[in-house]
């Protein structure tokens, strides 16, 4: 515990100073927890009672100034990663910013805590940091109808809210904070149930926490879902140890979707529940995704539409851009339309043309490496199931977003339900803290940290898609994916008030999207970038439109109305 005497951008006179230092010390000197004084905050520092601490503590414990480097500790806060000429990071002091990555909004907190975390781990000078802030403070407005007033941005700054609602950054924290790292693993052919961990405790040995494990088969649709739990074997690790533990796994391990480790100190509580696909969303996408139909796939063209039929199903696209213009079948329209639309790409679909493949009908662009070099295929087929593939380049060497978008009233949207990691939403520097699944969370509108809080929230973006199953007023829009690593987006947040502009929360046009890459988000004091390398924008080289480049992104769409 760091114990502070108040003074935040100005100082107490030296008179009164003195007096309120007598009464800190004497109230907490016996308290073992208290470490280190704190001589004012933020430029509230008095000098000359710098040496009263040591008059009225007998343990002379040090004194710090919060956010100046002051007696061999440099406590500067909000710096960026990688900050300092001879100084911070870069300098020879011990490093403790105490306050660091402002948690205001979604932003902050979570977001970037994985870069500075692993880089201060690192570095022999590095004595932590304190986020700022752990809950958010809000007042019960008597005269505003009984409200949670939190000021707007000023207090609605923690991990938890007022009543300790937990953010989606609580959960990348509680991951990155672990003492107990379990470094990342495919679950690839021949895989012998070890996992690299790292003892991160200063006082503990591994062997005096636990461990427990289970399996998941994932269900969907009328298909039920089950689990099996296993036994993890702990190793005897001194503090600071790398070693591995392994999964008593049972021999039919592989007929399930998911294996889950949960890690629990010495007094049985929860440190983190990690994650590890079994199943690839290809797997996945060739139980759920039906092709075979009994019927044929019928096709009929104007001048500018293709209009295609299978199974109920009815699928009209623009023959000039092949994007969606109409989707309906027997119970009405689907209001999904508009897309696909390259963001932050060429949108150069062109020359498009109709081919059969068996009883599959296939719609599809042209290849030309001057000016139709991203291109686009449709397939049909009798079943009524639709494949979308875009293949393309990203709009340039660095780039926020990469991916797809597609219009769809908001308005029309009542709940989700989808295998990927959940329950929260990610940012490209927040992607830790979720777990594979399979997760359901009701429309809400939730602006993180502005009562009234529903978390998680819905809209954003969510990492690792499987399936998806939009429910809707109307029918529901089932999308597939055989690709890994895919990001989608639901609508777009509220836009928030930062008076900065460092929070920038970056989303793509339309309402849903299928990225393969996403933006960061900043803080209060800091843009996304100098969180960290994973705030950056993404790199791709084209390597002048080579078709074996281009990125390659792939769903299938369920257009039946039925789940």
């Amino acid at each position: 515990m760091f114990d502070e005497l108040a003074g935040w951008h100005g100082n107490y006179d030296t008179p009164t100073g003195t007096k309120l230092l007598h009464e800190l010390v004497t109230h907490d000197v016996n308290h073992p927890s208290v470490i280190f004084w704190i001589n004012g905050n933020e430029g509230g520092h008095n000098y000359d009672l710098d040496p009263l601490f040591a008059k009225e503590d007998i343990q002379k414990r040090p004194v710090i100034h919060a956010w100046e480097v002051f007696g061999g500790f440099d406590t500067q806060h909000y710096r960026e990663y990688n900050y300092g000429i001879g100084s911070y990071d870069l300098g020879h002091e011990i490093v403790m910013p105490t306050e660091f990555l402002h948690g205001m909004y979604d932003g902050g907190h979570g977001a970037g805590i994985e870069d500075y975390w692993e880089a201060m781990w690192q570095n022999p000078l590095s004595a932590g940091g304190f986020l700022w802030d752990f809950a958010d403070n809000g007042v019960i407005r008597t005269d505003k109808n009984g409200i949670l007033d939190t000021d707007g941005n000023h207090a609605a700054d923690g991990i938890v809210g007022s009543y300790r609602e937990k953010e989606g950054s609580f959960f990348t924290i509680k991951q990155v904070w672990s003492p107990i790292k379990i470094e990342r693993r495919e679950i690839a052919e021949g895989f012998d149930g070890t996992f690299t961990i790292e003892n991160r405790y200063h006082f503990t040995n591994i062997n005096q926490c636990s461990f427990s494990g289970k399996l998941v088969k994932t269900a969907f649709g009328t298909t039920k879902a089950s689990e099996q739990s296993f036994t993890v074997t702990a190793p005897s690790l001194k503090p600071l140890e790398k070693g591995t533990i392994r999964a008593n796994l049972p021999a039919h391990w592989q007929s399930f979707d998911v294996l889950y480790i949960t890690a629990f100190d010495p007094q049985k509580k929860e440190l983190f529940t990690w994650s590890f696909p079994i199943s690839l969303p290809e797997k996945i996408a060739a139980t759920v995704v039906k092709t075979e139909g009994t019927g044929n796939v019928q096709i009929s063209e104007t001048d500018s539409l293709y209009t295609l039929s299978a199974n109920g199903m009815q699928l009209v696209l623009h023959k000039g851009n092949g994007r969606i213009q109409q989707v309906k079948n027997g119970s009405g329209v689907i209001p999904l339309t508009n897309g696909p639309v390259l963001q932050e790409g060429v949108n150069n679909f062109k020359s498009f043309t109709r081919r059969t493949e068996g009883k599959n009908v296939i719609i599809e662009s042209t290849f030309d490496r001057k000016n139709s070099y991203n291109t686009l295929q449709w397939t049909i087929y009798p079943s009524g199931w639709v494949k979308m593939q875009v293949k393309y380049f990203p709009g340039a060497y660095f780039t926020n977003l990469v991916g797809v978008n597609f219009s769809f009233p908001e308005e029309q949207a009542k709940s989700v339900r989808w295998m990927g990691n959940g329950p929260y939403r990610v940012w490209k520097n927040r992607m830790k803290g979720n777990q594979l699944g399979v997760w359901e969370k009701a429309y809400n509108t939730t602006s993180t940290g502005e009562p009234p809080l529903t978390y998680p929230e819905f809209k954003g973006y969510h990492s690792n898609l499987y399936w998806m199953q939009l429910e809707t007023k109307g029918q529901p829009l089932t999308v597939v994916t055989p690709d890994e690593d895919l990001f989608f987006r639901l609508f777009t947040p509220k836009p928030i008030v930062d008076e900065y502009n460092n929070v920038q929360m970056t989303f793509p046009s339309g309402d849903l999207s299928f990225m393969q890459g996403i933006s960061g988000i900043g803080t209060k004091t800091q843009k996304p970038e100098t969180t960290g390398p994973m705030g950056m924008k993404h790199i791709y080289y084209d390597y002048e439109k080579e078709p074996m480049r281009a990125k390659v992104l792939t769903v299938y769409f369920n257009f039946s109305g039925k789940n």
